[in-house]
């Protein structure tokens, strides 16, 4: 084999700025039947001029592309692919069948945030009454349903019961395959993202999201990873409080009894603990705050970095009251799952969401 001939013919990719200035033009539709998802066709053939020009290719779906590289020869010259370019069939929305019909069973996470896995959930009610996205299995097929906007009261889905309905007006650029959507618009003059949406065979991920609901913001997205000195700073205080409050428990514990036992129940061991709480309590708020101003974070953001180090923490660390027992079966599906797209969801850790900047999620249960 020539190995040379064979580098210099082998197809290259096609550039995303080229990509998007021909979906751009056809309104990410194809060009000829206005139909989505889109690929990119060279009109003129790869194995003759080895050229990626914008000029030379046409953003048409797949079921065009097949009639035109199908048996009995291509159904539209050259001539008529120039013309279909030039003037693209432009849908002012654009739809598509996701392809969940079938799915029987799923697990839907928001971020790496395990959100409901069963017959029927909702997620985010908001104050009409709408939900950001619901599953149904009832009727034992997958529908999933995804709020776009609400508008003068009225619900706009971009997606309902699997159907895909995206208003061109707005989009900056699309990308779409039919297991993954991401759309992005301008929103004050920046490119926004506003869904990054990606199925996988028994996995639906909601990565991100930027939306305005009756005027406030909702937001999913992650939260930038500290500078890793930061993150050590803060480390290092914790120990220093830890072993503080090591040292203050030991004081409390040390007190001589005055209250003694009534209906069995301990009130000096009562005071004592409700008191190392109190200490407890006290020097997490001095921690949220030692290095808020310092670092000029918001106060969300440092809440989470130092939640994060508190987790680990052998003094500070959240007990949870939840019966574990009673979700093993979630828990051990959750620890499959993230397992088995360990890739996927490590890009996801630290995924947050926000609905007018007041309200501020990280763990969502449904």
């Amino acid at each position: 084999m020539k190995s040379l001939d064979c580098s210099r013919k082998a197809r290259e990719y096609i550039e995303i700025d080229i990509k998007r200035k021909l979906a751009q033009h056809s309104n990410f539709a194809c060009s000829i039947c206005g139909a989505i998802p889109i690929v990119f066709h060279h009109i003129e053939e790869w194995s003759k001029h080895f050229s990626n020009n914008a000029e030379l290719l046409i953003p048409i779906c797949d079921k065009c592309h097949r009639r035109i590289h199908g048996e009995g020869g291509n159904l539209f010259s050259k001539d008529e692919l120039y013309e279909h370019k030039a003037n693209p069939k432009r849908p002012m929305f654009l739809f598509d069948k996701l392809p969940l019909e079938k799915k029987k069973s799923f697990s839907f996470f928001v971020g790496s945030n395990f959100v409901a896995t069963g017959e029927k959930a909702s997620l985010f009610s908001f104050s009409q009454g709408q939900n950001l996205l619901t599953v149904d299995t009832s009727a034992g097929n997958l529908m999933l349903t995804i709020l776009a906007e609400i508008k003068d009261g009225r619900a706009v889905y971009l997606i309902q019961n699997n159907e895909l309905m995206i208003t061109t007006k707005e989009i900056w650029d699309m990308r779409y395959s039919g297991s993954s959507l991401k759309i992005w618009r301008i929103v004050n003059d920046k490119k926004t993202v506003f869904i990054d949406l990606v199925i996988k065979p028994d996995l639906i991920v909601l990565r991100e999201m930027k939306i305005t609901f009756d005027g406030k913001p909702f937001l999913i997205y992650q939260f930038r990873k500290p500078q890793q000195r930061q993150v050590d700073k803060i480390s290092k205080t914790v120990r220093q409080y830890e072993e503080l409050f090591r040292k203050l428990a030991s004081q409390i514990d040390k007190q001589p009894r005055t209250s003694g036992m009534f209906n069995g129940m301990d009130f000096d061991v009562f005071i004592k603990e409700t008191q190392k709480d109190i200490l407890k309590t006290q020097m997490e708020q001095e921690l949220t705050y030692e290095f808020f101003h310092e670092f000029n974070w918001d106060l969300r953001y440092y809440h989470w970095v130092l939640g994060q180090i508190l987790a680990e923490s052998q003094v500070f660390a959240r007990a949870t009251n939840i019966p574990l027992e009673r979700f093993k079966p979630e828990y051990e599906m959750i620890a499959a799952m993230k397992s088995k797209y360990e890739g996927e969801f490590k890009e996801l850790e630290n995924t947050v969401v926000e609905y007018d900047r007041s309200t501020w999620l990280r763990n969502i249960q449904a």
